[in-house]
């Protein structure tokens, strides 16, 4: 790679290695340093080896419109007698995108989202904000479709051919002949290339995926989903490599459908299932995570008072959740801790936290701005304020 000449120039390995320690702003405006250096940064094995890969908050919120608010982390150094570091979360900008009704994410995958609502799907780089809007598919309907819209959608990297691709189930909606009354559904898969920037159909799982917009994940080239078959509840996959649909079972919770919710997350870089009981003011959170083909109980967290559902986990297992009155907590199993950072939730509407690294991989788009993206960003107070720190005995911890 050629380095602009100095006068006292450091060597070509130091500089490489300099470069891949910055954070991916940093990145971005240095292309503008020498035309080397931009087209070193999109190379693939820069991009493997960048060693900043920072993790970033996305807090999907509903006010009139849906939008995302991207939390800043920030640390303080603390008083003597203190834990050294205190973690706190704030809403460093809000992003909204104008031609969405609604948004959902699937991801993130090398620190890329693929954002979606019922009939529009991109793909999205925050960190270089860099946007690709999918082109419209070639592949024919049923010739009885009434109407057309997107189900459950999923998004992962094929790294045998260095390619992003993004599956979506197409509803294709029958009507009665009042044009009201549904009379059938008939479902396809579209399978996205970015290699190709071209659609392709797919055979479709003979399963039902449960709501979509929540609570899917994708793991090492695996996407997963919550889902029913036949015999009940169950996971169902997709395979990015193979292209190719697997179905997971469950592990025994110990309790009835009934008796409990669960959902599942990335934990670790694990697929992980969390279950807890549907009733009752305090509640117990059992992290399965699955090893294999089998389930291991990881943990239990609890019992929690004031708390209603699960939405992820951060970098050491620390574990968001919505509280009662709608604020975005932090439970921390080494602590014991339950940490209210103030940010109010939306009610009445679905609730999403995305956790994703920084990345300069490029996606062949157009900017922001271009697509109808803009942010807000948000005025801070110089001051931290430290979070509310509800005490926790440690034993409400159970290692399984």
């Amino acid at each position: 790679m050629l380095m602009p000449i100095t006068n006292h120039e450091l060597p070509e390995i130091m500089v490489i290695d300099i470069l891949l320690r910055l954070p991916v702003k940093s990145l971005m405006r240095f292309r503008c340093v020498c035309k080397s250096w931009c087209s070193s940064f999109q190379t693939s094995e820069f991009i493997t080896n960048h060693k900043n890969k920072n993790l970033n908050l996305l807090l999907m919120l509903h006010d009139e419109v849906p939008y995302f608010s991207l939390l800043s982390t920030e640390a303080k150094i603390k008083e003597y007698g203190e834990p050294e570091v205190e973690f706190n979360l704030k809403v460093k900008e809000n992003i909204h995108m104008l031609d969405f009704d609604q948004l959902t994410v699937s991801g993130p995958c090398n620190g890329l989202l693929c954002v979606h609502d019922n009939y529009s799907i991109i793909l999205w780089n925050p960190s270089t904000r860099e946007v690709k809007v999918l082109p419209e598919s070639t592949i024919s309907r049923p010739p009885a479709t009434d109407d057309t819209y997107f189900g459950f959608v999923g998004f992962g990297f094929d790294r045998n051919s260095n390619d992003y691709k993004v599956l979506r189930c197409v509803n294709n909606c029958v009507l009665e002949e009042d044009g009201f009354a549904v009379l059938e559904f008939i479902y396809q898969i579209d399978l996205y290339s970015l290699r190709t920037d071209s659609w392709r159909e797919i055979a479709h799982p003979d399963v039902f995926v449960y709501d979509p917009y929540l609570f899917n994940a994708y793991i090492n080239g695996i996407y997963y989903w919550e889902a029913m078959g036949d015999d009940g509840d169950l996971i169902l996959s997709f395979d990015m490599v193979e292209e190719v649909f697997s179905t997971l079972s469950l592990p025994n919770f110990g309790m009835s459908k009934a008796e409990c919710s669960w959902c599942i997350a990335s934990f670790n870089e694990a697929l992980a299932t969390i279950v807890h009981p549907r009733i009752g003011m305090e509640k117990c959170y059992d992290i399965w995570i699955l090893n294999g083909y089998s389930w291991t109980k990881q943990l239990t967290i609890g019992p929690i008072l004031g708390v209603e559902m699960p939405l992820g986990f951060w970098k050491n297992g620390e574990l968001f959740l919505e509280s009662e009155n709608h604020k975005l907590v932090m439970f921390d199993p080494c602590t014991g801790q339950l940490r209210d950072f103030g940010i109010y939730m939306s009610q009445d509407s679905t609730q999403q936290l995305v956790v994703y690294a920084e990345s300069i991989v490029s996606i062949r788009g157009s900017l922001e701005y271009e697509a109808n993206i803009t942010r807000e960003v948000q005025v801070q107070k110089s001051t931290l304020r430290r979070p509310l720190i509800i005490r926790m005995l440690a034993s409400t911890i159970t290692w399984g």
